[in-house]
């Protein structure tokens, strides 16, 4: 489409957005997928991106999102401490207050 190119055009912080929200959904995309083949799957943020981007030689200019680790589970993963319950982030029909 000829608005894309220009709409993204010297707007840095707009082309990583861009970037992360096609990543998440990419993500997202295989999580669900390997789920229906099942698998597990578990996305991955504590890691060296640098060391990351070398070992793959990730040219300039390109950014990377979180890694995901997809396999047969061995055991129950942990719980996740501080995880809001559904009632405290749910929102029906309008915007609380």
């Amino acid at each position: 489409m000829n608005w894309m190119g220009p709409f993204h055009e010297g707007k840095p912080q707009l082309q990583r957005d861009e970037s992360q929200r096609s990543i998440g959904i990419a993500m997202q995309t295989i999580m669900l997928a390997a789920r229906a083949m099942g698998y597990d799957s578990c996305p991955m943020i504590g890691f060296d991106h640098e060391a990351v981007a070398k070992l793959i030689r990730m040219p300039a200019g390109y950014c990377m999102g979180p890694m995901i680790a997809v396999g047969k589970r061995v055991k129950d993963s942990w719980p996740k401490p501080g995880q809001l319950s559904i009632d405290e982030v749910r929102i029906v029909d309008r915007f609380p207050g």
